[in-house]
């Protein structure tokens, strides 16, 4: 039996008691993690998140996008086993000593369950809002030490870096867990893999990017690192976030992969031009665009942003999206599972975008449920749900 954790993004649009219903529910449930983002704007324009377009434009604001410290902190209260993590947030727009403290208070109010991720972070959440995103990974490194030095000592601390000179700062938050809350990093192979292995307790890659072939070779580089460094490869986390269009049948699929909106994504959330090359296409936001780097949602005008739409199908999206039902997805992502992935995140707000109501979002959370347990039963592991709801 393989030890697999699994976990989702809950809901962080207002009102609050939807967040604080959808955690119990998964704590209830017996879901391993849960992941918050950490946004100002999403990656959907605003001129496309309209009722004609998208139904779900008549429930909320696609940027209306509640802070996760105050979410995590709800979590942690009101749930007793579920873990809760920020997967992922930036050190463009927080200090090292505000996440430090940040960190610390949530390792206490949830007595341990909680984690930090951290990125490089994206352009369109530091440039729109007069943010400079420069030498982002110079700033994770430094950021990482000062976390891990402030984690383990409640005495002040002197550091010298490019970025961040430090000269008797105390973090004095006592860690609840030994060492202080687990870290992560997230990014694609290079930097981030190797701080991930070397200065953090694990890596977050995201799906499309890598393919499961590709992401053998990551996690033995993953694992080649740690050791070089002086740890267990064993012990650390990789975590993988997929990209997912669930539906009942492939009918009901195949209408998802028309809309829009999910088109869009397919474009604008990938890592870079090669994502899109090694299927032989061309990515319409242009050959080399990446999205951290180059989306800015809110500088699309509907006309233009439908242009781009109109040049993806809904094959193409397939290739960017793991498609189909909840057990036809849960063979796509095995083989990363077999690979070394050991934490599994699924993303599918594919039933609410396109049908815009909660009974659709019900449905889509089942079918979530149902690749979970796909997944726990190709790994050996004993399943969630009721037969009933299984069957």
């Amino acid at each position: 039996m393989r030890d697999v954790k699994y976990g989702l993004n809950p809901v962080e649009f207002p009102p609050v008691e939807a967040h604080r219903a959808s955690v119990q529910a998964y704590d209830q449930a017996g879901l391993d993690f849960l992941t918050y983002w950490d946004q100002h704007c999403l990656t959907i324009p605003r001129c496309l998140w309209t009722p004609d377009i998208c139904p779900a434009a008549e429930m909320f604001h696609i940027d209306s996008w509640l802070e996760p410290w105050p979410l995590l902190t709800d979590a942690a209260i009101h749930t007793e086993n579920i873990r809760i993590g920020l997967s992922a947030s930036d050190v463009t727009r927080r200090p090292p000593s505000v996440l430090a403290q940040l960190a610390l208070t949530l390792d206490h109010y949830s007595e341990g369950r909680f984690f930090l991720a951290l990125g490089a972070g994206e352009n369109k959440q530091s440039t729109p809002y007069g943010l400079a995103r420069d030498k982002p990974f110079g700033r994770l490194e430094e950021t990482l030490r000062l976390l891990k030095l402030w984690f383990n000592t409640d005495e002040p601390i002197d550091y010298d870096g490019t970025f961040w000179k430090v000269t008797n700062g105390g973090i004095s938050t006592p860690a609840f867990t030994e060492g202080g809350p687990q870290l992560l990093v997230a990014g694609g192979p290079g930097k981030a893999m190797r701080f991930g292995a070397q200065l953090a307790d694990g890596w977050v890659s995201y799906f499309p990017g890598s393919s499961a072939e590709e992401y053998v070779d990551e996690v033995q580089e993953f694992n080649r690192l740690a050791e070089e460094a002086g740890k267990d490869p064993e012990s650390m986390t990789r975590l993988m976030l997929f990209a997912v269009v669930l539906g009942d049948t492939e009918e009901q699929v195949e209408e998802m992969l028309r809309n829009p909106i999910i088109r869009w994504d397919a474009a604008a959330l990938v890592p870079g031009g090669h994502t899109w090359k090694k299927h032989g296409l061309v990515n319409p936001l242009g050959e080399d665009f990446a999205y951290v780097r180059d989306l800015l949602p809110m500088e699309w005008t509907r006309e233009d942003a439908m242009k781009v739409i109109d040049q993806i199908t809904p094959d193409m999206v397939r290739h960017f999206k793991f498609s189909g039902t909840p057990e036809q997805v849960a063979t796509m992502i095995q083989p990363f599972i077999e690979a070394g992935a050991n934490h599994v995140m699924l993303g599918d707000y594919g039933s609410l975008v396109t049908a815009g109501d909660m009974g659709s979002a019900v449905d889509g959370s089942r079918r979530l449920a149902e690749c979970f347990d796909h997944l726990r039963r190709l790994n050996g592991q004993p399943t969630k749900l009721p037969a009933a709801a299984a069957g």
